[in-house]
């Protein structure tokens, strides 16, 4: 399931169930919170890892080279939400590399005893570890991030892999695409918050990039219908999933969108 759609949010909020939990539920039907959970962060081999796609998600480990591009656009803009100190950082990661996976209770705190977003310093190191990619949450327990070293976590293989800018954004609109179906430039963007990604680009320079990697991982051109007389929309379309060509002429919306549901519902049955 987690390879099919490319990525499942996380989210603090549980009513019913957590969020990666309903996703499982809706897909796969009744199975044990327990078989969720195994699949997830399996405790002896990782089969994902958490990172930033459209929001904290889980995502397929294979993935992680091309996560690399959102790493190295973190660290040249120096922080996300907090400022980290250089020395803490050290002292953390000394710490993880020394004692083994950690959670940031074990580390020392994650809260300084004020409101959601008030992190301990040490807390906001770790975090800034795993936005860089020094450190890997490939495993939770009591809903806690077990922060591990990447060389501790995923093959050699994944982490030799240096793709470019480029050939992330390719590569991540092709999943994209492939969960999707049929998707618009900005369904291609906002997936994986590609538009966010990279650094010194305007908004319109990201969604023209954006657009050339649909041609570039050879989604098909489509167009989507217009509602009520307004002009049909450019999109793009998964060759495997509607079942054509990637030299097809461009496909209208409302056959490729069906043949999509179809394709959807039966991989997932």
């Amino acid at each position: 399931m987690l390879r099919r759609i490319g990525a499942v949010q996380l989210d603090t909020i549980s009513v019913l169930a957590r969020s990666h939990e309903l996703v499982a539920y809706a897909r796969l039907g009744a199975i044990s919170r327990e078989r969720i959970e195994r699949a997830y962060w399996h405790p002896r081999q990782a089969d994902a890892f958490e990172y930033w796609s459209h929001a904290a998600c889980l995502l397929p480990r294979e993935e992680w080279p091309y996560y690399a591009f959102r790493r190295r656009a973190f660290r040249a803009r120096g922080m996300r939400w907090h400022e980290s100190h250089p020395d803490v950082c050290e002292k953390v990661l000394a710490r993880i590399r020394a004692e083994g996976p950690l959670t940031a209770t074990q580390l020392g705190g994650a809260k300084n005893g004020g409101a959601w977003w008030d992190w301990s310093d040490t807390k906001i190191a770790v975090e800034w570890l795993l936005d860089t990619g020094e450190v890997i949450c490939a495993r939770r327990t009591g809903w806690r991030r077990v922060y591990d070293l990447p060389e501790r976590v995923l093959p050699a293989e994944l982490l030799a892999a240096d793709p470019s800018d480029d050939e992330c954004v390719i590569h991540l609109a092709g999943v994209a695409a492939r969960a999707l179906g049929v998707a618009t430039r900005a369904d291609l963007a906002d997936y994986q918050r590609l538009r966010f990604g990279g650094t010194g680009q305007r908004q319109e320079d990201r969604m023209l990039a954006i657009e050339d990697a649909a041609a570039a991982a050879g989604l098909i051109p489509a167009e989507i219908a217009g509602v009520r007389g307004a002009a049909a929309v450019r999109a793009w379309a998964d060759p495997a999933t509607v079942g054509m060509a990637a030299d097809a002429p461009a496909a209208t919306a409302a056959s490729a969108a069906a043949r999509a549901a179809a394709s959807n519902a039966v991989s997932d049955a």
